[in-house]
């Protein structure tokens, strides 16, 4: 749970960021998202060489051997000037992690320039994750040493002193999310967690079920889902189960690259690490999936604009469940584009809409009012 204490320090990271002249919160987001796993990659790390240590087997690293390598790991230059830790985040680690492969950072030569790892064609689908395809025009854009080792010192107390394991880590990061209340320019909305919980719930996803939300923002459906698996099956999952659950069985599709980045960032820190995160209008006709998945939850956009000649009816599998989530008091009838929403009973429509949606998920279960009072 994300205390009130808590909260003042997100806060106060947020305002020295925005005092360093990034005001966009989309990019402040996503700028913080890049420091998060920055530090969990260490952190790993810090895991395998324990394990080493206790188990006396060779284990394969995220970060090189090399002096160049290990001055990318967070625990090394967290406490350093405030200028090398800038230069040593600007020239290796932001451009280490945009070229990670195979779950291992690349190193540098002798001048300092970086060699990239090699193609695997034993392990193709691993070297085109996600993250490796949207993370190639990233950009680091936090302007000054001093307020890069601001947000650094905040991120170490909260880590140091707040967040005790992933559960708490996801809380904060759901708290930071919070902030994008606003639509973006295409219709973006971020959906309340308690509102994705309660759709997931309804949904009932299972470890053999493929998961798509065809407009995932931040991916919060398929983290929702993801806990939800958690909490229901983890005891029971299969090695099978469990391979399926750290790819295939979640995929993801957006528009705009940087929601796609912090999507795939943020299924790494939720332990996801391959899902099938991709650049697509889901309503275009260059879409041609059908009928792949048997899971679907979104909250599609509600402004912007779709191409009439380009757009197509999505379908799931025959045996698949949905859930959509519908803009609070939103016309009943779309087509009547005169009327406007009422300004009274919003909630109410929302709520008939789930009710509704229940009973065709759950074959008629549960108890609804009709518009005059009627139970049903």
């Amino acid at each position: 749970m994300v205390t009130g204490a808590i909260k003042n320090k997100v806060d106060k990271i947020w305002t020295d960021i925005w005092a360093g002249g990034i005001t966009n919160p989309l990019t402040v987001i996503e700028q913080l998202t890049y420091l998060m796993f920055i530090r969990s990659l260490d952190e790993k790390e810090l895991a395998t060489e324990d394990f080493e240590n206790m188990a006396g087997e060779k284990m394969e690293h995220i970060f090189p051997a090399s002096e160049a390598g290990q001055s990318m790991r967070w625990s090394r230059f967290k406490d350093k000037d405030s200028r090398e830790i800038f230069l040593t985040m600007q020239q290796r680690v932001f451009p280490a992690i945009k070229k990670m492969k195979y779950g291992r950072l690349p190193d540098f030569d002798a001048n300092g320039e970086l060699v990239e790892i090699e193609d695997d064609p034993a392990r193709p689908d691993e070297g085109n994750t996600a993250f490796a395809r949207y993370m190639d025009d990233a950009m680091f854009l936090i302007p000054t040493p001093q307020v890069l080792q601001k947000i650094i010192t905040g991120l170490e107390d909260l880590y140091t002193h707040d967040i005790a394991d992933l559960d708490m880590q996801g809380d904060l990061y759901e708290y930071m999310l919070g902030k994008l209340a606003t639509a973006g320019q295409n219709g973006q909305f971020r959906t309340p967690k308690h509102i994705r919980d309660m759709m997931v719930e309804l949904v009932q996803p299972t470890p053999d079920d493929f998961i798509c939300d065809p407009a995932c923002g931040t991916a919060g459906f398929l983290v929702s889902s993801a806990q939800y698996l958690r909490a229901h099956y983890e005891d029971s999952m299969t090695p099978e189960q469990w391979q399926h659950f750290a790819g295939p069985m979640f995929t993801g599709f957006d528009t705009d690259r940087t929601m796609l980045r912090i999507s795939a960032m943020n299924l790494m820190l939720h332990s996801i690490t391959n899902p099938e995160i991709d650049y697509k209008d889901s309503v275009s006709k260059q879409n041609s999936i059908c009928s792949k998945y048997t899971v679907c939850l979104a909250n599609p956009p509600f402004k912007g604009t779709v191409d009439a000649q380009n757009r197509r009816t999505l379908r799931l599998h025959r045996a698949g469940r949905r859930a959509v989530r519908f803009q609070q008091g939103a016309p009943e009838h779309p087509k009547r584009t005169d009327r406007k929403p009422p300004a009274a009973g919003g909630h109410f429509h929302a709520l008939r809409r789930v009710q509704a949606l229940r009973r065709r998920v759950h074959g008629g279960a549960g108890v609804y009012q009709d518009r005059r009072g009627r139970h049903r």
